[in-house]
């Protein structure tokens, strides 16, 4: 039959009918090898080992009545419980102690739900040793929000609103357009002052040397135009390119014979380029022959961005 029976070391056993189950309570240190739950006390710990004989070691908290069963964690500051909230058939972990509010996380079936609709920011934060990562809702924005930290909003990486819009803030983007370069020298390359910026994402362009610097290895799209005024039909040859570390890529080439007097041509296009973090792009201007004549101003530009 069921019995308690008291230990010669001090231990209490709750046997059940037949002597097959017993739950034993001891207060300080258990020996290994025994499954226990322990709870905190001011002055010590006391150990609760859960023993069966012959099966899987259970805990099973309540009594399949229809009522809330919980275990609440009664701390210093603030409690927080773990709940079965038996009408709406969820586990719920929760601050507080009434189960149904605050809820921090709930589990419905097949179903995870983190956060109760209250107007606060939930995450959950990956806590790194080096870094630590977000992944959360700005309530007040309705975005879900991945960043760097652990405070929802700030150094957003990836931001999805509402609408399925995805916009990357810190992603490498760049625009910037020409300034007034009048008489570009014959028979030599020519650097392109694009140094009016249109945006910058990322802060990797220099509108003093004009070049874009990729923050990291990958494949990068880089656009590039110029208007050209003055355009010298003596000429032979004028072509863009745009000059990367690895490779020069040519973009545009005209032969300015084909015009029957001198005047303006805007030329340009575009290359997916591959680079290596802190390798530099920039736009490169060539005519072969000709007189020092031709004139680029504000209406060229040079464009690009991360792609992979």
């Amino acid at each position: 039959m069921a019995e308690i029976r008291i230990n010669a070391t001090g231990g209490l056993k709750l046997y059940d009918a037949d002597d097959s189950h017993y739950a034993q309570i001891i207060a300080g240190t258990i020996t290994s090898n025994v499954d226990a739950l322990t709870l905190g006390h001011a002055s010590a710990d006391f150990n609760i080992p859960v023993k069966v004989l012959g099966t899987t070691p259970t805990l099973t908290v309540g009594d399949a009545g229809a009522e809330d069963t919980k275990i609440v964690f009664d701390g210093n500051a603030k409690d927080f419980y773990v709940a079965l909230d038996d009408s709406a058939d969820k586990l719920v972990i929760g601050e507080g102690s009434t189960v149904g509010t605050n809820s921090i996380l709930t589990i419905t079936d097949d179903s995870l739900t983190i956060g109760d609709a209250a107007a606060v920011d939930t995450k959950i934060v990956f806590d790194g040793n080096a870094q630590d990562y977000y992944i959360g809702l700005d309530d007040s924005a309705d975005d879900l929000v991945i960043g760097l930290g652990s405070t929802v909003g700030t150094t957003a990486h990836i931001i999805t609103d509402e609408a399925g819009h995805v916009t990357m803030p810190l992603q490498s983007c760049f625009q910037a357009r020409g300034g007034t370069q009048n008489n570009m020298a014959a028979s030599s390359n020519v650097t392109i002052q694009n140094s009016v910026e249109i945006f910058d994402l990322n802060s990797d362009y220099n509108t003093g040397t004009y070049t874009f610097t990729a923050p990291v290895t990958g494949k990068y799209s880089l656009n590039a135009s110029i208007r050209m005024g003055a355009v010298d039909t003596a000429a032979t040859e004028m072509y863009i390119q745009i000059t990367t570390s690895n490779r020069n890529t040519t973009v545009a080439a005209i032969d300015p014979r084909l015009y029957a007097q001198d005047g303006f041509v805007i030329a340009g296009g575009s290359v997916v380029a591959d680079m290596d973090a802190a390798d530099t792009a920039y736009v490169n201007f060539y005519q072969e022959g000709g007189s020092a004549q031709v004139d680029s101003d504000g209406n060229s530009f040079f464009s690009g961005c991360l792609l992979a």
